[in-house]
Formats: C-alpha cells, structure tokens, sequence
C-alpha cells in the first residue's frame, strides 16, 4: 500500500532551529507502523536525529 506523508523539519543538520515541510510517498506493509518507518527513514535522509521530525499528517 502507497501512503503519503506529510512532514515537518524542526532542525538542521548543526542543530539550528529550521522550518521546513514537505511530503513523501512510502510503500507500506499491512500491520508495519507507518509513522515510524517514516520517521527514522526521513531522520536518515537529511541527516537529523527523530525528534527533529515531526509527522503532520499520513494519506492512505
């Protein structure tokens, strides 16, 4: 299943204060829990730890 996540950035990299929001497209499995798979692979990709990741909301 393809859900869409809507998220939000709370800090940089260095750990500056950031704003930034963007959405993402994940395959999910049935019974997997989405918000957190997304989480720790958006904290992966831009290099930031899990708490700066906020998830705003979730397409099914």
């Amino acid at each position: 299943m393809n859900v869409k996540v809507h998220y939000r950035l709370t800090q940089d990299r260095a750990g500056l204060p950031q704003d930034f929001a963007g959405a993402r497209r994940f395959v999910a499995s049935e019974g997997q829990a989405i918000e957190d798979m997304a989480k720790s692979q958006l904290a992966a990709d831009y290099q930031v730890p899990t708490s700066a990741v906020v998830i705003c909301k979730i397409e099914y």
